[in-house]
Formats: structure tokens, sequence, C-alpha cells
């Protein structure tokens, strides 16, 4: 299943919302839009059996294994030239409440190892068989 938009934000959908961001004359919400896009395009291609929801806030993605505004396990964002991730400790590891744990890269093949990582450590897609493949 494509990742999808959570549905309090549906009148646009993912790709919309940040296509339209790319036509800015601003050079940085330019470049982070089209670099999320390729994110998306990549999620899509190797998560397509995964149920992942997302809100927008700003330009960051805070996925969701539900649709609705509930617990936001992975968040992930986008600058002009790098990937940006950080995932929600479980409270059975965290060493403090809410703790996160964050990490980036500039390669598109990393930052999906990096969220398929988050995605299981996280434990927000315990269900998802693709992941158990990983």
């Amino acid at each position: 299943m494509p990742i999808k938009r959570n549905r309090n934000q549906d009148d646009q959908t993912l790709i919309e919302f940040y296509t339209e961001k790319t036509k800015t004359p601003y050079g940085f919400t330019k470049g982070a839009a089209t670099l999320m896009l390729h994110w998306i395009e990549r999620i899509n291609e190797e998560l397509k059996e995964t149920k992942i929801w997302a809100d927008t806030a700003n330009l960051h993605l805070n996925l969701q294994n539900v649709d609705d505004f509930s617990e936001n396990f992975v968040t992930i964002a986008t600058s002009t030239d790098e990937y940006h991730i950080d995932y929600k400790v479980p409270s059975e590891s965290e060493p403090w409440e809410n703790a996160r744990t964050r990490g980036s890269t500039k390669s598109l093949d990393d930052a999906m190892k990096m969220l398929k990582k988050a995605m299981i450590y996280s434990k927000g897609w315990i269900e998802s068989s693709e992941l158990k493949t990983y």
C-alpha cells in the first residue's frame, strides 16, 4: 500500500503536497521537497504491503501505523542534500520518557535502510511481513 496522508489532512495527497512545495521560489523548501518526493517514491516501491499513514508538519512527515493522529513512531525529513530520520524508543527500552533516536545520511539507499530499522525498532510495524525479512 503506498504511504498515505492521514485522513485529517486528506485535502491533498503527499505527492501533491510536496510537488506544490517544489514550485516555491525558496531554494531550501524546493530542494527539501524534491528529496522528499524521491524518498516517498522509494517507500512506495519497497514497502508495498506495509500500511503507513503520515501527517505533515511543515516539511516533516510523521509516520503512523494507523490512520489517525495518535502516536508518531517515526519522523522523516529532508534538507536540500540530506535525509533525516528519528524514531520513538519503545517505553520498555527508553532511558527517559519520550526518548527518540536520530540519524541522517546523504544517501537515499542508506535512508531507506535507516527507515526500515526505525520502523522495526520503534515497534510500530511489528505485523509487517516486509520488515520481518529485512
